[in-house]
């Protein structure tokens, strides 16, 4: 066979590829001329490579790579261990066979985060030489400094804050009208992606509401779909539309000349901006939901939190000791990047091996540190690690503190929802913040529980969202993401 022509699908194309690609073809691939993997003693799986290599790449196409690793790890009977796997990828143009290692060691995570800034090429194929995906350190250094003065200082984010608060208003106008006046479950995966889409445009953009509202719906079915095509279409739109505003992203754009970046930032943060947020919203509810004991005392704070405050206020947001707690929480248990980073080793490197032993990895090694193996890890967070619970004990450095307003990241070796280092996610903090500004908005006056069908999907273990960049909740109504709730007025403190 000609391995060359062999069409692979990259992670950003369409579903339906995906869904019917021959993954028997991968079988043929290992041992060929493409494949330069080979088994690294003491992290290795002993389980045959064309079984691994079939079952890691199919469950990063279909959305379910963290419940395959995790697997792996269970199946070693150590949570904590690195292990190395066949990766087929198409990164340049070729089909390829190489080795990966996940990296679930809690120091050995934290350490190959901020030693090594160099991102392996996996998102180049969409994003070109955007910020996240650029392989060149100087080039994301240069880009870094670029985005730092619109995305970290306190003085940027001030000034997006009344617009977001704006638009945190709005919200339950446009949840009222999804129930039709609280009489139709509504899909919250659905209306918080809206909602925190909305904001970015609107916000950090300062788009104005006719693009925003011609364009909303359409970019969050493309990045569900993967549908590349809109996405450059939109980026296009977009970048036009970004001369006409002067939002602190926007004006990013203003004097930058080259094309395929900008058209790999905007795809980006559209994308980035709004999905990460959304999912952690949808999954902060879902659990709120499950359990009502923490609902209740959520909704006792934001009430208590209304009758100190007449208006929302960056500086009153200490207040809100139990949300923030619910928010790590949920940070922890749904990391909305469950896969964690892609790293390229800029030189040898010492890691454990799955059975303790030391192992140098050369340099060139891809490497991908996993969130959900860590946050999820018994060792580290003890028996009730599956379980909701925001009382849980977490470190100063895992807790955001508000006073930190612009660049504050929380993170220790255990935990890591915006990854560590210097390539950490410059939209961390406009997220904290917009995060809460709605919840203190849609519990003002207002209950919530799961829906029928939903609550039936609560008891079932599989139902353990579907990773497609992020981390969702699966549709039990047909589709791909969804979490369907039943609204509730209520009558507050106020």
């Amino acid at each position: 066979m000609n391995d060359s022509k062999v069409d692979i699908p990259s992670f950003f194309s369409e579903k339906s590829k995906l869904l019917g690609f021959d993954y028997s073809k991968i079988k043929e691939l290992c041992n060929s001329e493409i494949d330069h993997s080979f088994p690294i003693d003491h992290l290795t799986p002993l389980v045959k490579k064309e079984i691994l290599l079939e079952g890691y790449f199919k469950s990063i196409l279909l959305g379910y790579n963290h419940v395959y690793l995790s697997k792996l790890l269970k199946d070693l009977k150590n949570p904590s261990a690195n292990i190395s796997l066949p990766l087929l990828h198409q990164w340049s143009n070729e089909p390829r066979i190489d080795n990966l290692v996940i990296i679930s060691d809690p120091e050995d995570a934290e350490k190959i985060c901020k030693r090594h800034i160099q991102k392996a090429p996996i998102f180049k194929s969409l994003l070109n030489t955007s910020i996240i995906s650029t392989t060149d350190n100087e080039d994301w250094r240069t880009q870094r400094d670029a985005m730092t003065n619109a995305f970290l200082p306190k003085h940027s984010l001030q000034l997006v804050f009344s617009e977001s608060v704006k638009r945190a208003r709005q919200c339950t106008e446009l949840l009222i009208k999804m129930s039709d006046d609280y009489t139709e479950s509504v899909d919250m995966s659905d209306f918080f992606l809206n909602e925190t889409q909305a904001q970015l445009q609107k916000a950090m953009f300062g788009f104005s509401d006719d693009f925003e509202q011609k364009t909303n719906k359409r970019i969050r079915d493309a990045f569900a779909g993967i549908q590349p095509e809109y996405l450059l279409e939109f980026s296009q739109d977009a970048l036009n539309e970004t001369l006409k505003s002067d939002g602190p992203a926007s004006i990013l754009f203003h004097n930058s000349k080259d094309i395929q970046k900008n058209i790999g930032n905007m795809i980006l943060f559209a994308f980035a901006g709004h999905d990460t947020t959304g999912h952690t919203l949808t999954w902060l509810l879902y659990e709120l939901c499950k359990h009502p004991e923490y609902k209740q005392r959520l909704i006792q704070e934001i009430d208590e939190y209304w009758m100190n405050n007449a208006e929302e206020n960056y500086n009153s947001f200490f207040q809100l000791p139990f949300m923030t707690q619910c928010i790590t929480e949920t940070l922890r248990l749904w990391p909305a990047l469950a896969n964690g980073t892609y790293r390229e080793l800029e030189k040898d490197e010492k890691i454990k091996g799955h059975d303790g032993s030391e192992i140098t990895l050369p340099k060139g090694t891809y490497c991908q540190i996993i969130n959900w193996t860590r946050h999820r890890n018994v060792e580290l967070w003890g028996p009730d690690v599956n379980e909701f619970n925001p009382d849980r004990e977490f470190k100063d450095s895992e807790i955001w503190h508000h006073e930190g307003f612009g660049g504050y990241n929380v993170s220790s070796d255990r935990f890591s929802p915006f990854t560590y280092g210097p390539r950490n996610c410059l939209g961390k903090n406009f997220s904290q913040m917009e995060m809460r500004l709605i919840l203190l908005h849609l519990f003002k006056n207002h209950d919530f529980t799961l829906e029928e069908k939903q609550e039936q999907s609560v008891k079932d273990p599989k139902y353990m969202g579907i990773n497609t960049f992020t981390l969702g909740p699966a549709s039990v109504h047909g589709g791909l993401l969804g979490m369907h709730v039943n609204i509730h007025l209520r009558k507050s403190k106020l």
